[in-house]
């Protein structure tokens, strides 16, 4: 069996010295801690027991900081957090962070927060600051993303948001998509797919932006019976969207963040329930139920659009914590791709789509073991 290198393309990390920063996160909020490339490698560790696959590094994801878009003064605190992923990527720390200049290679990429709504002028602005504060580890800055999920309608149609995508196709940066079907609703898949059409109108191919979708647009996966007739607009409202979403070209999408949108696996779920009912049963009764869902994301996109994606630590809170939960999400989805895929496929959707969707300034040693 070949070992497939992985490109975890969707992973958070912050200091505790900066988990007040974080606008999502208050004190009673289970991740409020700090999440770190120790924490990181040790949920990872059982990989290299139980499989010959590697973990080749991360593509690490903004954590939507307390920022406004309209302001240099509401740009700090993301700009912050480039000081702080500046210092992974240097192997730099400060005292109790969590990281060592033996893990700099592993941050293969970072898609930062940017001003969005704010136009192509103060991106431009924005990105000149922001790069001053990342140095030579500017280079490993694919793209930006601006969470939308929170927002209200119409956010993703201003004339400056269009603008600031139309500048990021010019520059070559990719744009991490965060919608949320399940909790937000399917006009946010809708709203989506005008967005790209207007970012990419009338441009050539190579100047339209690139589009990475984030955790299969968060379907509602605690829909149980798919073939129920009150779930038909849950499953084939968001199936519609995203073939719509597909359909658009330099589109990507995550197999990520699942855990999060179904219910809940049991701490400590390495051990299964009381008696006969193993981890492995848990696993196999959880992709089945998310089985379809899976296989409508594989033959939409094609197994050449498709990343896999952790979302650590957030997949920690319906996962069944950090001491499984990032093997659960690989377990699962390594069935699910070694069922579906040829082994081409699965070397391109472990690494090869994550190097190809954010591929400004390339990648260095990627390949498969």
């Amino acid at each position: 069996m070949s070992a497939f290198a992985i490109v975890d393309s969707h992973i958070h990390l912050y200091p505790q010295t900066e988990v007040a920063s974080l606008a999502w996160c208050d004190e009673n909020n289970p991740l409020h801690n700090q999440h770190s490339v120790d924490e990181y490698l040790h949920a990872t560790q059982d990989l290299n027991r139980i499989s010959n696959q590697k973990l080749r590094g991360f593509i690490f994801i903004e954590t939507d900081r307390k920022s406004s878009w309209d302001s240099e003064a509401g740009w700090e605190e993301p700009l912050r957090e480039l000081d702080w992923i500046k210092r992974v990527a240097d192997g730099t720390p400060k005292p109790g962070e969590g990281h060592g200049p033996q893990h700099a290679p592993l941050c293969l990429g970072i898609v930062a927060w940017a001003p969005m709504p704010s136009g192509s002028e103060a991106m431009s602005r924005y990105v000149h600051i922001a790069s001053s504060r990342l140095g030579n580890s500017w280079q490993l800055v694919k793209g930006f993303r601006y969470l939308v999920q929170d927002k209200p309608p119409g956010t993703m149609l201003t004339d400056g948001f269009i603008d600031s995508l139309k500048w990021m196709g010019r520059n070559d940066y990719a744009f991490d998509l965060g919608v949320d079907a399940r909790s937000g609703g399917l006009w946010q898949l809708r709203e989506a797919v005008e967005m790209i059409g207007k970012a990419h109108h009338g441009l050539p191919e190579k100047q339209k932006v690139v589009i990475v979708i984030n955790h299969m647009g968060k379907p509602d996966l605690r829909t149980r019976d798919l073939n129920d007739t009150s779930n038909a607009d849950t499953f084939h409202g968001w199936r519609q969207e995203m073939s719509k979403l597909a359909a658009c070209s330099n589109v990507y999408v995550k197999i990520s963040g699942g855990f999060s949108e179904m219910d809940s696996l049991p701490i400590g779920s390495e051990q299964g329930a009381p008696g006969s009912y193993t981890r492995n049963d848990l696993l196999r009764d959880v992709r089945k139920r998310v089985e379809r869902w899976l296989k409508e994301t594989l033959m939409i996109f094609g197994s050449r659009r498709v990343l896999f994606g952790s979302d650590w630590p957030v997949c920690n809170i319906g996962g069944g914590g950090n001491e499984v939960s990032w093997i659960n999400w690989w377990s699962l989805v390594k069935g699910f791709v070694a069922d579906n895929m040829t082994e081409e496929d699965q070397t391109n959707f472990w690494s090869g789509n994550a190097m190809k969707a954010y591929s400004r300034g390339g990648f260095h040693d990627v390949e498969r073991s």
